[in-house]
């Protein structure tokens, strides 16, 4: 028997412009799509998600790809902490122009919920929560107001 290279067929079409985001831990790819579609302005974008996909880094990934010249900030900001690892690419002419392996923030300001039911945050209305990361590995961060030091993977996404 000889070795017959096969040649890797594309599951998900190229785009000439726009995103993909890569690197997607598997069974997260249909979150990372309703972050984006929640957004305004996203809804109407053409959108393709793949699932499960074989990855060299990671085994198995998803992958979302976007029509669209820009990703909002806020949804930037929560795929940081949803999917720290994340990569996505700027896709100009059919090729990668730039790419960014999204990591966690230093800071964050709203998006998350205090795991603490003391915390100020959860008793008085209208207060926005903010963390301050204290450990990059695992990622840990610390509530501002009550002090707590929660994994971000603990702290809980809020809608607003």
């Amino acid at each position: 028997m000889s070795d017959v290279k096969q040649e890797k067929m594309l599951l998900i079409p190229k785009i000439e412009r726009g995103f993909v985001i890569d690197h997607i831990p598997v069974g997260m790819g249909i979150r990372v799509l309703e972050i984006l579609t929640a957004e305004p302005g996203m809804k109407d974008v053409v959108t393709t998600v793949g699932l499960n996909y074989s990855s060299r880094r990671l085994g198995r990934k998803d992958m979302v790809k976007i029509v669209s010249d820009e990703i909002p900030a806020r949804a930037a900001e929560i795929l940081a902490l949803v999917s720290p690892g994340i990569t996505i690419k700027h896709i100009r002419n059919f090729q990668v122009d730039e790419k960014l392996v999204v990591a966690p923030p230093a800071e964050i300001l709203g998006h998350v919920k205090c795991r603490n039911p003391n915390c100020i945050t959860n008793n008085e209305r209208g207060m926005r929560t903010h963390f301050k990361a204290t450990r990059r590995d695992p990622h840990l961060y610390r509530c501002v107001f009550c002090e707590r030091v929660f994994p971000l993977s603990e702290l809980e996404m809020t809608v607003s």
